[in-house]
């Protein structure tokens, strides 16, 4: 299991602060939707690369059409593992698997309101990618428990499945035994008052579940 901590709707200054202050203990550091649609991804995401060439960045740009042009456009700025929403169409997503390959990188298809057949699709076209199980920032964390149990037993034979929504310390059990391989942690690491603690308890506690 991966830690994945989301930073978003700051400056890309705080940002880097931030990625400071985790002193490395986040396995993949989120730039957001946010923070790229105000800085750009050069003003974003490479930004931060060159600030810290060693870390995993997943660049969230939620891409929904111009698939090719706005992975390539991902990757060339320094992002490890851009996103494709999964409601795209399908020659979309695989304009989007066909840059990541070409790059030799990772990629997350978002499934945020996609639907069990679309799933089913998903999963036969792109298996390499990473899934991502998302519950919308508007549920507040609501249901986040019942979503991966029913979403986990609808992934079976996907080999990396990610969650954002809701994750908390109290949670990373569930995760761990429902096979979860990144858990995407945002405000309760980024709001954090000591955000070098919380990103280090987030970290433990994953380790404590590999154990």
């Amino acid at each position: 299991m991966r830690l994945q901590a989301a930073i978003d709707r700051v400056t890309t200054e705080r940002a880097e602060e931030m990625i400071c202050q985790m002193d490395g203990a986040a396995d993949i550091i989120e730039v957001g939707t946010s923070l790229i649609k105000d800085y750009g991804l050069e003003g974003s995401v490479k930004y931060l690369k060159e600030r810290f060439p060693d870390q995993c960045i997943l660049a969230d740009i939620k891409t929904c059409d111009e698939g090719e042009y706005e992975f390539r456009k991902a990757y060339e700025a320094g992002g490890d593992i851009p996103t494709v929403m999964g409601f795209s169409s399908i020659s979309t997503l695989k304009a989007c698997q066909k840059v990541a390959e070409e790059f030799g990188k990772e990629y997350m298809i978002d499934l945020l309101e996609v639907s069990d057949e679309k799933l089913e699709l998903l999963k036969k076209e792109f298996p390499e990618a990473v899934f991502c199980v998302h519950l919308p920032a508007d549920n507040q964390g609501r249901g986040l428990e019942i979503l991966v149990k029913s979403m986990c037993e609808k992934l079976q034979g996907i080999q990396k499945i990610a969650v954002a929504g809701g994750v908390r310390l109290d949670n990373i059990g569930l995760m761990a035994k429902c096979g979860i391989n990144i858990v995407i942690v945002g405000g309760a690491i980024s709001k954090a008052e000591d955000i070098k603690e919380a990103a280090r308890a987030f970290s433990a506690e994953i380790r404590r579940q590999r154990v």
